[in-house]
Formats: structure tokens, sequence, C-alpha cells
């Protein structure tokens, strides 16, 4: 039986099953359902818990044994198997059907690890314990999803959050779910029964390096050039893994192409980008001046400091960054210098 992440508290008030499996790439939902199924085995009566990972001179049999031993602590038992790589072979795969098939088994395995394939779910393995188990799978939430994810942790804290700033919130933890709840529970306690509006965010994000970069993007659209340079100089100062500006960069020339590919459907795709209403004069600014030609060579400027700077390293790769930034201004003789930089680096 297949459980989802938003499933999973209802789930675990039903009768649990001897076999759970856990698998997915997004470590801070992961370890939350770990959390759930542990609570809800202990109300059970589920006293002992022990843990295996499969990485260490793992033998199936030894759950086996630890499930037919006598406990001086409980005669029910959580056993954890991490199993990283997500893969049970041959010898696991005929164990999950054996721990399924044992009809008076009070014991519950709780197997956890890595992203299950889809073809894994095709297996003749998976498909003999399917009816038996559960399979939770975790997955990274994507970014047009996030604003459900964040408005479930503001329901949850009682927290009344404009959209301006749940779309702040959403930028700057895009792809890091365990820092966003944690800022969530720091609202609910700086700012209980409030309105939380951009301003608050500003003060309140713990994570100040991350909002600079968000104000950088501002700055850069709007072309406010000393600003823009403070706000690299600051960054730099505070030594923030420059990869954070380029995913930035990266993303708002990919916001800005669709935008402006998007001609007299400005809007709409506004809408499906969830750039909110605030920020759209930030990018009608920039594509007054900014054509797709120059978007093109910004890109392709990324993409060539992304190979040097995972490759062989940049000495300074804030100056680059810094160059970067400065095509955002859309100055033709910059232009013609990068063109001259790219076509030396591809000799």
């Amino acid at each position: 039986m297949r459980v989802y992440f938003n499933q999973v508290n209802r789930q675990l008030a039903q009768p649990l099953p001897s076999l759970i499996l856990l698998f997915g790439d997004e470590p801070y939902q992961q370890q939350t359902v770990l959390d759930q199924i542990r609570a809800a085995c202990k109300q059970q009566g589920f006293e002992e818990r022990l843990r295996f990972n499969t990485e260490e001179d793992f033998n199936w049999q030894n759950i086996l044994n630890e499930a037919q031993a006598m406990s001086l602590f409980a005669s029910k038992k959580l056993i954890e198997v991490e199993m990283p790589n997500a893969k049970p072979g041959k010898e696991g795969g005929a164990f999950f059907k054996e721990w399924c098939d044992i009809t008076d088994n009070e014991h519950i395995l709780v197997v956890w690890g890595g992203k299950m394939e889809a073809a894994q779910t095709k297996t003749k393995w998976f498909k003999n314990i399917e009816n038996h188990s559960w399979y939770i799978p975790v997955y990274e939430i994507e970014r047009q999803k996030l604003p459900d994810w964040f408005r479930q942790q503001f329901q949850q804290h009682q927290l009344n959050v404009t959209p301006a700033a749940q779309a702040i919130l959403c930028d700057l933890f895009e792809g890091n779910l365990a820092g966003a709840a944690q800022e969530v529970s720091r609202l609910a306690l700086i700012y209980p029964n409030q309105t939380i509006d951009v301003e608050e965010i500003k003060k309140a994000v713990s994570d100040h390096s991350r909002f600079t970069v968000f104000q950088l993007a501002e700055d850069l659209l709007a072309n406010n050039r000393k600003k823009v340079v403070q706000i690299i100089q600051r960054l730099e100062g505070e030594e923030l893994e420059p990869v954070i500006i380029t995913w930035m960069l990266q993303r708002e020339v990919d916001y800005l192409a669709q935008l402006a590919l998007a001609g007299n459907q400005f809007d709409a795709q506004c809408k499906k980008l969830r750039i909110w209403d605030n920020r759209k004069h930030l990018y009608k600014m920039a594509l007054q001046r900014l054509n797709l030609n120059m978007l093109e060579e910004i890109q392709q400027a990324l993409a060539q400091f992304e190979v040097e700077y995972k490759t062989s390293g940049l000495t300074n790769p804030y100056f680059r960054i810094a160059h970067i930034c400065a095509l955002f201004f859309a100055q033709p003789d910059i232009f013609k210098f990068n063109q001259l930089m790219l076509a030396n680096e591809t000799e």
C-alpha cells in the first residue's frame, strides 16, 4: 500500500503493518515520518527500538534472529534498517516476503533510505509485499508546490502570513525544508497573533545572507547599480558560497527569458511562474533594457562560471560574479567585453 507524506498521520491511526518502507531524497520529510512512526509505535507498546545499517557487515538473518530473541525490555520491537541505496537485492527482497508471511509477527520493521527508482516498484519482490506493507515515498517539493507546504505550516502554527511574505520565504528556502520549518517556528515565537508581511520577514529571517541574495535580485532587476556593488561586497565579506548567488542569477535570467517570449501574455506567464504582483514591475523594468540575445549571453556566462568553479576552481569567484551582475545593466561595452572573454575561453 502506498502512503504519501500528507497521509501518514491519518494512516498511523490505523493498525500498523509488520513492514514499512520509507524511501526518498528529501531528508526533512523523511525524518518527520520516522519520528511519527516511532511515536505511534511507542504509543502502541513497542518499547524496544533496534537499529541496523545495510552498509555495516549486514545480514538479513540478523533481523529474524532479533525478532525471535527473547527481550528483557519488551515483547514487541520496532526494528529499523537504514538502506542508503534503496536496493535490497535478491536476498533482501526474499527476506521482505518471508517477513510479511510470518502470521504471528508482533514486531514492526521499518526500512528507510535514499530515493527508490520507479523501476524498483515494478520488480517481483516489491509486488510480492505491496499488499502487506506500506511504502512511503518522500520527494523534494517542487517550487510550484512550496506555497501549499508553507500554508500548511502556517496553519499548524496559527500564523497569518501575507502572500508577498510567503513568496519571499519560498524563494529563500527552496530546497531547504528543514530550514523553512525552523523559520516558521521562529516566526510563531516572534510574531504571535500578528499579520506577518515582508517587513516582518526582513527583520526576523535567520539566514541573513540568503535574504541579502534576494535583495540582490531585486536591485539587479531595478538597475540599482550602487546597491548591487554594496551587496556583492557584503556577501563576499560574509564568505557566502558563490553557487547560492549564481543559482539566484540563473533563476532570474530564466524568468526574464520566459517573460520576454510570453509577449502580450506577460501577466499569465507571471502567474505561471508564481511572480507576485508586487514584483512584476521589476521584471518589466529589466525587460525594457534586456533583449533575448543579452539574456542568452548571461546564461552562457553563468554556465561558464559553473564549469570553471566546479572543475578547476576560481581564485576570485566574486570578481566573476560581479561581472555577470554587470551584464544585467545592459551596457553594450560590457557585453562586448563578455563576448571577448567567452571567445578566449573557448579557444
